[in-house]
């Protein structure tokens, strides 16, 4: 394992974990940042894909195979209905916190709260927030722990105006694996099969190339993406 001289310079430890989510001068100085919102930018452009189909009104319950019953009794009957929040709802809009613009839907409500991801339905009434964290592997629990104050204030904030909201809180480890909260946002906004499968593959591509980009970087003192980190 390559000692960091960023790390010893500031007096961190030079382990990989160190390096990728746990140096405080790499945080000041936007690094963390930086591939936040390379991942965060792949993600926005999954949804947006998804946002701009065309949604049915409802989504279709799916029967279960036919079941044979004895007659004089009732047959029972199980239904399946694939969960897709943008089908509950048209007339989606989308923002995302890329270099920190993003501006809370004033039709929702009035906050300086920034979640990463909102998508919000003013004809439905209905509102989702996204967060997006990517912590080491020891570090997943205590990531989503620090935002949790935020995120549930804002949803309370949003019920509390009449929306309909939902928290999805996206975990995409900065080793480049996306954690079972990213397939779920997925499958929640209806993707399936081989087109969820390459979204996940696109989340961790993102993951793993910028932290390998900071690895690389790491015996820089100072912090500014060339052209690889672009």
């Amino acid at each position: 394992m390559r000692e960091d001289p960023l790390c010893r310079m500031y007096g961190g430890k030079g382990t990989t974990a160190h390096i990728l989510s746990g140096c405080k001068t790499a945080l000041t100085q936007g690094r963390y940042r930086w591939r936040h919102e390379k991942v965060l930018a792949v993600l926005a452009d999954i949804l947006e894909q998804e946002r701009r189909k065309k949604q049915p009104a409802k989504a279709r319950p799916l029967l279960s195979n036919i079941v044979f019953v004895k007659e004089g009794q009732r047959p029972v009957i199980h239904s399946q209905v694939r969960q897709n929040l943008l089908q509950s709802a048209q007339g989606w809009e989308m923002e995302v916190d890329l270099g920190r613009k993003l501006h809370f839907p004033k039709v929702v409500l009035c906050t300086t709260l920034r979640p990463d991801i909102i998508m919000w339905s003013p004809e439905g009434g209905k509102i989702i927030l996204g967060e997006l964290i990517e912590p080491w592997e020891e570090g997943c629990e205590e990531a989503a722990e620090r935002k949790k104050p935020k995120s549930q204030k804002l949803v309370q904030d949003c019920r509390d105006k009449g929306w309909t909201a939902w928290l999805m809180t996206v975990e995409v480890r900065c080793q480049g694996f996306p954690a079972q909260s990213a397939w779920n946002l997925l499958t929640k906004v209806g993707l399936r099969g081989h087109l969820r499968k390459a979204a996940i593959r696109r989340l961790g591509e993102a993951s793993e190339r910028a932290s390998c980009w900071l690895w690389h970087k790491g015996e820089d003192i100072s912090w500014k993406p060339g052209r690889e980190g672009q």
